[in-house]
Parts: structure tokens; sequence; C-alpha cells
């Protein structure tokens, strides 16, 4: 199917970023550690971090649909490279909250504005086709990312550099890419031009579904708890450092690629709704299992597939939403879907720190199940009638 020329070209910006979110997801909680950070001031950064995005997504939301999505997109790259750039430099616990603030706005900026402009790029009839496309791309790039995110161990070993030297080369990286990001998006023709009189806090023609996805927040809290500190339970439980981590991190991004291509076809066989409570419901069982695993490698395997079924539905989950949601809506509702998503993901690092640094380091496990478990059947409930 065929996919038009902007949506690629907006799809590539997003690619470069994603090769930096995948070695930072992997190496930044295991570089805080390495340089002496506890585990309950890990969790305080990275739960500030997305504190600040979900703060700040509906109102950026409000104002993307009021004067255009690509502007705050560009803002969103900016960012980035500034953040990138200060932990470069500083790793001091002061400079890394400012950069994590930084990645926080970028994050608010980006989040509310890019599915907005891709679901303008795309229509009904390739829309499911188009986002499966993007997950898979950047997939595929934040899983090159992860599997770069293993060299800070190899340049400490050949290039005799320092433990924040090795880790500073993925930052300017980073940075450098955040620059690059905005060649191809200034290339894209934003053909929505905002509606400035109409600058509201909370969707109208859309306001009973975004309210129903509040449900979201579930998932949110319990991939806050947990997913953000994957690396650092495997680095705790296992003794396996970011050598080891990103190929791991890299070969499950991969696979969940490459298996989002094949929801579109899927979800024409057994309808969006069940292609999506599936294909989770499945993943709990899973996660539920990995922390009875003796050994690293049967955890590894287990964490392959459950990060694979739990996140291939994505892109036919965010396709949906948007076909719901009228286009003057999309940036603002979009902001709000994410806000109950990430508000509570923020809360969630300091939570499963507090768990860690009590010596409870399996307990994150079976409380993101439950919530994981609990949303999945909410959704399913509040949408089934949406089925086709």
């Amino acid at each position: 199917m065929k996919i038009g020329e902007e949506a690629r070209l907006l799809i590539y910006s997003s690619i470069i970023i994603a090769l930096s979110q995948g070695f930072m997801w992997v190496d930044f909680p295991v570089y805080l550690a390495e340089i002496g950070y506890q585990p309950i001031q890990i969790g305080i950064v990275l739960t500030f971090n997305t504190l600040i995005g979900s703060l700040l997504m509906m109102p950026i939301g409000a104002l993307s649909d009021a004067y255009g999505r690509k502007r705050f997109i560009a803002q969103a790259r900016a960012l980035s490279f500034a953040a990138y750039a200060i932990l470069s430099v500083f790793s001091g616990l002061p400079e890394v909250l400012l950069a994590v603030t930084l990645l926080g706005i970028s994050f608010a900026n980006s989040g509310s504005s890019f599915m907005a402009l891709l679901a303008e790029k795309s229509d009904d009839s390739n829309r499911n086709y188009v986002f499966a496309f993007s997950s898979f791309t950047n997939g595929i790039a934040s899983s090159a990312g992860m599997l770069l995110g293993s060299i800070p161990p190899y340049l400490m070993s050949y290039f005799h550099m320092t433990l924040v030297e090795s880790y500073r080369v993925l930052f300017i990286m980073a940075s450098a890419g955040s620059l690059l990001s905005l060649v191809p998006l200034v290339m894209v023709n934003e053909r929505y031009r905002g509606k400035r009189d109409r600058i509201t806090i909370f969707p109208r023609a859309s306001r009973k579904i975004v309210t129903r996805l509040s449900v979201l927040g579930m998932i949110g809290l319990g991939a806050g708890v947990l997913v953000r500190i994957f690396p650092l339970w495997f680095y705790l439980r296992y003794g396996v450092n970011v050598n080891v981590l990103g190929p791991l991190f890299a070969l499950t991004g991969f696979l969940t690629a490459l298996a989002s291509l094949a929801t579109p076809s899927m979800a024409l066989r057994i309808g969006e709704i069940s292609t999506i409570v599936y294909t989770e419901a499945a993943s709990i069982l899973i996660l539920v299992a990995m922390p009875f695993m003796p050994f690293y490698y049967l955890a590894g395997a287990l964490y392959v597939l459950r990060s694979l079924l739990m996140n291939m539905s994505a892109p036919i989950q965010n396709s949906f939403i948007m076909r719901l949601i009228p286009e003057d809506e999309r940036s603002l509702a979009s902001s709000i879907i994410n806000f109950f998503d990430s508000l509570p993901r923020s809360f969630g690092p300091f939570i499963s720190g507090f768990f860690i640094q009590l010596g409870y380091l399996n307990l994150p496990f079976f409380f993101t199940a439950a919530l994981y478990s609990a949303s999945v059947y909410g959704f399913y409930l509040l949408f089934k009638k949406y089925q086709r």
C-alpha cells in the first residue's frame, strides 16, 4: 500500500530521534547507577522527566490544534538537542534534572503533535498501514540505538576512556541526531493551519471517546513502575551490563517492529479491538513468569516475547484512536490521552525505585501485571462496540 512522500519525510525525521531514544532507554538508568546514583535517586530522575512532559502535554496540545503541529515537533527536536548537549558535559544531579526537564518538554511538544500530523498525511484507506510502517521503522531505529548502547564498555576497554567519557560519546551523537532530524521535517508541508478561535482545554466532539481512554492510565502507571527500570532490574538481578543488555533490547525492538507490520492484516481478520486485547493479554501472562526465571537467558527470552506481544498492536491502537477523533481535535485529544498514560507513568519509577531500595526486586512485576490486566479488560468493555 502506498505511503505519501510527506508521510515518509515525517517518519524519517522520527527515525533519527528513535535511534537516540533507543540507547538512552537502555543506557541512561545503568549509567546513573554506575556513576553512583542510588535506585531511589534514579527513580526520582526518571519520574521528573515524565512528570514534566505530562503536565505540559495538554496545554501544548491545545496550542498545537490552534497554531499547527509542525512547529511544535520542530521545537521538540531543538529541546532534545539542548538536553543531550547538557548530558554530554555534566553528570551532577542539578544538570541531569535540567536535561531531563528539557526532554520532558520535548516529549510534550512531539507527543501532542506527531500523530496528528501523521494522520493528516494518511486517510482511512491506508492509515493503519501508515501507522504500522511508522511503528516498524521507529522500532528498527530504536533497536539499532539499543545495540549502539552496548559500546561504552568497549570504548573503555579499547580506547581507555573513563566511564563518563564512554557514555558522553552517546550523548554527543544524540545531540547531533536531534539537529539532523530537522532536515526532513522542514520539507513537510502542513495543510492544517489551526483554529485559533477555538482554543480549549478539552475536546468537544470527542469528549466521550477521550474520557473513556483514561483507562489507559493504568497501563501508564504499570509501565512506569516496571518498563523504565527493566535495564536496571537485569543489571541488579543478573549482573549483566549494557554490553549484554544492548543486544537483548535491540533484538526485542527489531522483532517487535517486524510484528507490527503484521497487525494491519490481523486487524482486518479479527478486528482492531480483538487484535489489541488478545496480544496485550497474552503478554501479561508472560510478564508474571519472568521474575521466577533463574538464569538471565531465560528471563531475556521471556522479555523479548512479552515486549513483542505487548507492543505490536500499538500502531493499530493509535490508528484506531485517530479514526474516532475529528481532525481539528487530534492534537489536543492525543495530548490528553498521552496525559492519562504519562502522568501515572511519571510516578512509576519512584515507586519501583522505592521497592528496589527496600529489597523487593520482583514486586514491580506483580504490581504492573495487576494494572495491565485491569486496563486491558476495561479497554475491551468500553470499546468493543467500535469493533469493525
